[in-house]
């Protein structure tokens, strides 16, 4: 019994021994992990703290609605490329002041709900020739202030783009020999390298165009008769002149008045001249390419609105249609109804008078054997 007992205090100091062993190897092998790796995620520790910092800093998108409509708030946030993370389904992506530098074919091609895209105030110098071309529902688009020298084609044949900002940037007259097939309704260019208002084609649904602050030097009725809707027309900071001598400058002021579109700046009209000149220029004529411009403009206006009607007209006879023919199904649903119930009386009556019958034949026969 003694011998059991020493042994047994003898294996107790020896687990005591090696349990502070290990407590002295597992403190060791903390120290070594918190000296070598200071950002490692150790409650209590100087680098937990860093870590959870560091994520509660980072800048993210914002979600919200914007007359119904998914808005992704992601101005400001020092983006170098779209991010491929967003909702899928947003309709409003807002990435201004961002230095996103290059658009591919591939940077919006998750997000094929967007109606409005804001990209203004970036660096954008290249944008691919499919990078809208995923965007069927893209109405309104801001590149202001960018770098962009050149558009890709696509852009201009989206079915529903009507207002495009592309101020501030390095555009010339050549980015816009494509054909236009959106229906644009506002393009704002100021700030550009253009000498020239651009060639768009017949521009029936045009309405605002503002090429402030460029370079263009000349202009003429020709160019503005294929936008006949044109209400608004910014050619501020320019350096327009026309020829001495000539009519050009009373020709153009006449066929701004006529359209009735509101012109900056307003002294535009001034054409100042001899009196000689006022005179010869008092009955102004406009050249045939004018008047074909603005009547094929004035042409798909006219189809346009003929079509309308005819849409209108084919929607109110189907629907004069379907109210007859709903009409015929309710009568004649209502004619089988009142049949059916008829049959039904006209049954019943027959049973009934069918157990009549039986009852006075019954009565007959009891009648007859009682007798």
């Amino acid at each position: 019994m003694r011998s059991f007992g020493i042994s047994s205090k003898r294996s107790s100091v020896v687990s005591e021994i090696d349990m502070s062993i290990l407590l002295f190897n597992g403190f060791l092998l903390l120290g070594f992990v918190v000296a070598t790796v200071p950002d490692v995620l150790v409650l209590g520790s100087p680098g937990a703290t860093k870590i959870m910092d560091r994520d509660s800093s980072v800048k993210k998108c914002r979600y919200g609605r914007t007359y119904s409509l998914l808005e992704a708030r992601c101005s400001n946030l020092e983006w170098h490329e779209i991010p491929t993370y967003l909702k899928a389904d947003i309709q409003v992506l807002d990435a201004t002041g961002n230095r996103v530098r290059e658009l591919t074919n591939d940077s919006l091609a998750p997000y094929k709900s967007l109606g409005f895209i804001y990209l203004g105030d970036n660096f954008i110098q290249n944008i691919e020739e499919a990078a809208f071309a995923n965007q069927p529902y893209l109405e309104v688009l801001d590149l202001t202030q960018n770098g962009c020298d050149n558009l890709p084609k696509s852009l201009f044949q989206l079915p529903y783009l009507r207002t495009l900002y592309l101020g501030r940037n390095k555009l010339t007259d050549s980015v816009f020999k494509v054909e236009v097939t959106s229906p644009l309704r506002m393009l704002q260019l100021t700030k550009n390298k253009l000498t020239k208002i651009p060639y768009l084609g017949v521009q029936p649904s045009l309405l605002t165009l503002n090429v402030s602050d460029n370079v263009i030097v000349s202009i003429s009725t020709e160019d503005l008769a294929p936008f006949c809707s044109l209400k608004d027309l910014d050619l501020s900071k320019n350096i327009i002149k026309f020829n001495a001598g000539g009519c050009e400058c009373q020709t153009f002021t006449a066929w701004v008045k006529l359209r009735q579109i509101k012109m900056k700046p307003d002294d535009f009209y001034n054409c100042t001249d001899s009196p000689a000149v006022d005179e010869d220029c008092a009955n102004v004529q406009f050249s045939n390419r004018t008047y074909e411009l603005y009547n094929e403009c004035s042409a798909i206006i006219q189809q346009e609105v003929e079509t309308e009607k005819a849409r209108s007209a084919w929607i109110l006879v189907a629907s004069c249609v379907s109210v007859f023919l709903f009409v015929v199904f309710v009568a004649l649903f209502c004619v089988h109804k009142r049949n059916r119930r008829r049959r039904r009386k006209q049954k019943e009556q027959q049973q009934l008078t069918a157990n009549n019958a039986n009852t006075e034949l019954l009565n007959s026969n009891l009648t007859a054997g009682n007798s």
